[in-house]
């Protein structure tokens, strides 16, 4: 997809937080947090044109699955354009409120990584405190949610649901991002909350 249908996008649909696709940078900084040496499940919020799907298709073993969850109808098209003939991906046309209820109808028990890039500054608070809470539900023991977001407001809700939250900062992407990885269970907050600069 090109800038300008991007931009298109961005306009027409309020959902749509991103006037540019993700760098290569932001992915990098975000997927470094996945496993892929291991099989494993990953959900992903709002993947927009599949940027970051791609690249995890691309490190992800045979015995792994993807779920893609989009709610613009536009990218759910290009989505499922370009993982049709790739068995481990499955479009969802839906909000990510309702992952519970997907991950049942497509029989994945559970997610070792929840991949966020939906803008939650757009959600109210009862919404946005829901979504956690189901993320956190759907997370496998080991699990983690990473999300990455335009603005530092995600540190506070995150830290109230997840035992341990990292915030890195990736200044090569347009806009920069911050980048956060919540475990489902780990030490505490304050020994492993830090913010690095982009490297």
């Amino acid at each position: 997809m090109g800038a300008l249908q991007y931009i298109k996008n961005f306009i027409q649909d309020k959902d749509v937080a991103a006037i540019a696709p993700s760098s290569k940078f932001l992915v990098e900084r975000v997927c470094r947090w996945i496993d892929f040496s291991e099989p494993c499940r990953i959900v992903e919020y709002g993947p927009g044109d599949g940027v970051f799907s791609e690249y995890m298709l691309e490190h992800m073993g045979p015995e792994s699955s993807l779920l893609l969850i989009e709610s613009n109808e536009n990218f759910v098209r290009q989505l499922r354009e370009r993982t049709r003939r790739d068995d481990r991906a499955t479009v969802v046309c839906d909000r990510a409120e309702n992952v519970r209820e997907i991950m049942e109808a497509i029989q994945m028990p559970e997610a070792d990584y929840v991949v966020s890039g939906i803008p939650f500054s757009f959600l109210d608070d009862d919404t946005r405190k829901d979504l956690l809470v189901r993320t956190r539900s759907v997370l496998s023991d080991d699990g983690k949610f990473l999300v990455y977001q335009n603005y530092n407001h995600m540190e506070e809700p995150l830290r109230r649901h997840f035992p341990s939250v990292t915030k890195e900062y990736e200044l090569f992407n347009l806009p920069p991002m911050f980048a956060y990885e919540a475990l489902k269970n780990g030490p505490d907050n304050g020994q492993h909350l830090r913010a690095n600069s982009a490297s």
